[in-house]
């Protein structure tokens, strides 16, 4: 064997490796994917954030006609949360009321993550370790995904060996602490949920009933009107979205921003410096860290669940032309 292919084929044996491994590792995140909208189940899982710790019951349904889950919360507040193609009911007893609205339930079981890696792989590493472990008495497969910089936390998966679901994640700060997870203890596959399950236990009748995110009359959804210029986003991070809300409370505008990875995301937040109340400096609560400032007549405020470093980096990239 000449020198040049000897070079060629030890050249392409790493690279065969790890096309290898990424394709496992895509395949996987696809099954996650699927199983989180196409399994049906009854668990409990725990939900760690800032050293709070919170249990729940879950039974989640996939029909021909969609999915159907209920939370219900293993304390002593008593609620519970029902989502179906119509969309959300929380029922708070604790606070007298049910609040029915459009869109996700205020925790997502299992957490959402994307399915695809090809745009993910220039800030983070991908590595499928090979000792199954197991988890709420199922083997699952854990997946490490480790940033490549200081912009974005690190993530654990453990994904369930048979059905794919997510089973338990961690989520990992610059230095590769522990600082929020989410685990299944308890996990039955169903073929079929009873529709008792997916039906709520609370007394509903003496609560208030409350309509989130109800549009007021002749009104329509404002389109964001100024165009921000954004320059020195770390690295890999791309605007998403923009958008304009007007604020339930102040009735003022307020422009929305999203700017993401892929996989982190930021929310930029800009109104008038007019308005009361705007946070100055930095601030966390668990996993998410939020920076806030004035700038021409703006307040800027980013958050996202993102080392603190990156907030303050997205909320100074942006400014008005």
């Amino acid at each position: 064997m000449s020198n040049r292919v000897l070079a060629l084929s030890l050249f392409l044996i790493p690279l065969t490796a790890w096309s290898a491994e990424m394709a496992q590792v895509q395949k996987l995140l696809e099954n996650m994917q699927r199983a989180a909208h196409m399994q049906s189940y009854d668990g409990t899982f725990v939900y760690n954030q800032d050293s709070q710790l919170s249990a729940m019951r879950i039974i989640h349904s996939s029909e021909k006609n969609g999915e159907r889950e209920r939370l219900v919360a293993l304390d002593s507040s008593g609620r519970e949360v029902i989502r179906d193609r119509n969309g959300v009911t929380c029922y708070l007893p604790d606070r007298n009321a049910v609040v029915v609205e459009k869109g996700r339930p205020p925790i997502q079981v299992p957490p959402p993550f994307p399915d695809k890696i090809e745009h993910l792989t220039s800030v983070y590493d991908f590595k499928l370790e090979a000792e199954e472990q197991k988890v709420a008495g199922q083997l699952a497969h854990k997946l490490v995904i480790t940033p490549k910089d200081q912009y974005r936390y690190g993530h654990q998966l453990w994904v369930d060996k048979k059905t794919g679901l997510l089973l338990k994640k961690h989520l990992l700060n610059e230095q590769g602490k522990v600082i929020e997870q989410f685990m299944f203890t308890h996990i039955r596959y169903l073929k079929q949920v009873p529709d008792k399950l997916l039906q709520p236990t609370v007394d509903s009748s003496q609560l208030t009933r409350y309509e989130a995110g109800k549009p007021a009359k002749n009104s329509k959804r404002e389109m964001a009107t100024h165009i921000w210029q954004v320059k020195g986003l770390p690295p890999g991070f791309k605007r998403d979205l923009q958008r304009k809300h007007t604020m339930a409370a102040s009735k003022q505008p307020l422009d929305h921003l999203v700017f993401s990875d892929g996989l982190a995301s930021v929310s930029v937040f800009i109104e008038s410096s007019n308005a009361k109340g705007h946070l100055q400096g930095e601030t966390h609560m668990g996993a998410v860290n939020a920076h806030g400032y004035h700038a021409n007549g703006y307040h800027v405020t980013a958050v996202g669940e993102v080392p603190q470093l990156t907030v303050k980096m997205v909320s100074n990239a942006v400014m008005v032309k």
